[in-house]
This record gives C-alpha cells, sequence and structure tokens, in this order.
C-alpha cells in the first residue's frame, strides 16, 4: 500500500508541563490500521483547526486531562478536575467543523467527554471506582453492548471487558448521539451517531 492511498488520521495530544505529549499506542495502533497518524498540537489557535481538517481523512480524540464544566454550563465542583483551557478551545472549534461531516472521529476517554459536550452534552465531573491501577493491557471492566449498533458490528459482542482510567463520565447525551456501551454500574462507556 503507498502513502498516498493510507488515510491521514489526526490524533489530538495532550500537554505536560512543557512538554506536548502523545501515548504511542495510539500511533501504533493507526499504523497497524493501515493509516498514517498526524499529531494536532492543541497549543496552535483555535482557527488552526480548519487547516486540519483539510489535510485528515479522520480524527482520533484522545485522553488527557477533564473538559473544563464551563462548556456544559457548570463549575468546577471537585478538586480533582484538571482541565487544559487551551485544548478545550481547539477540540471544541475542530469538533464544530467536523461533527456533521462523514468522515470517521473516535473519541478515547476525555476524547469522548468532549465529543460528548461537543453535541450538547454534560459530564459527571467526578466518579469513583473507574481509575484501574492495572495496565491498560488488562480489561477489568465487564461493559454491556447495544446490540445493533455500529460497536457492536465491530467488536461482536454485546458483553466486552474494557480498561478504566477516567474519574469523569457521560452524565446527560449529546443531540444526534445514541448510548451504545454501559459498564455494569450503569456508566456509559461508548456512544456513536447513527448516521
Amino acid at each position: 500500500m503507498t502513502n498516498e492511498k493510507r488515510p491521514v488520521i489526526g490524533i489530538t495530544s495532550s500537554m505536560s508541563g512543557t512538554f506536548i505529549r502523545m501515548r504511542r499506542t495510539y500511533f501504533d495502533a493507526i499504523v497497524d490500521a493501515g493509516g498514517i497518524p498526524m499529531f494536532m498540537p492543541h497549543n496552535l489557535c483555535a482557527e488552526d483547526a480548519e487547516k486540519f481538517v483539510s489535510l485528515c481523512d479522520g480524527f482520533l480524540f484522545a485522553g488527557g486531562d477533564d473538559v473544563d464544566p464551563k462548556h456544559y454550563g457548570e463549575e468546577i465542583a471537585f478538586d480533582s478536575v484538571e482541565t487544559t483551557p487551551l485544548r478545550d478551545d481547539f477540540e471544541l472549534a475542530l469538533m464544530e467543523l467536523i461533527k456533521d461531516d462523514p468522515r470517521p472521529i473516535l473519541g478515547i476517554c476525555r476524547g469522548e467527554q468532549i465529543l460528548n459536550v461537543a453535541f450538547g452534552g454534560s459530564l459527571y465531573q467526578h466518579i469513583d471506582g473507574h481509575r484501574q491501577d492495572e495496565s491498560g493491557t488488562q480489561n477489568l471492566r465487564a461493559t454491556h453492548v447495544l446490540e445493533g449498533s455500529f460497536l457492536h458490528s465491530i467488536v461482536g459482542e454485546t458483553e466486552i471487558g474494557v480498561n478504566s482510567f477516567h474519574h469523569q463520565a457521560v452524565k446527560d447525551i449529546g443531540k444526534e448521539l445514541i448510548i451504545t456501551a454501559r459498564a455494569s454500574d450503569g456508566v456509559v462507556e461508548g456512544f456513536e451517531k447513527p448516521d
């Protein structure tokens, strides 16, 4: 397969002190699936999101710090909430450009949460019991997948195990979205836009 035919997948980034960073597993998964990962640093201005939209065939909203509750009409209510305003601004600007686009979008952890907020949903600012100490390769949380959903067509099962490192979760689901996976305690672990 030549590079010209491989899809370019834009991946959002995190920051740690003076470093812009990304989990290598995101890059490796895209390469293994035949794509070319493109790092999208969020310390650019929100207007730069338009350039990434013109370059990418799909988008991965990765994990990281919490979405600022102001984006869903709340104030920070827990000391555990850690936000990155520049990242929120960049990702919400990017989502506004692509949320009705036919290109694929995947959100993981924080990425799922920012997608929900971009569609008008809200989050629980803090939940207990979803931050495992074991490695990410260990899928410890039983999760029910909605039969007939796109997620179900991918995993082929209605009960799967997932890893879990988040302390926030979807509260009110965004407009046009349907919940497709819930942990055994009812916490939303997956949703999709039916079209």
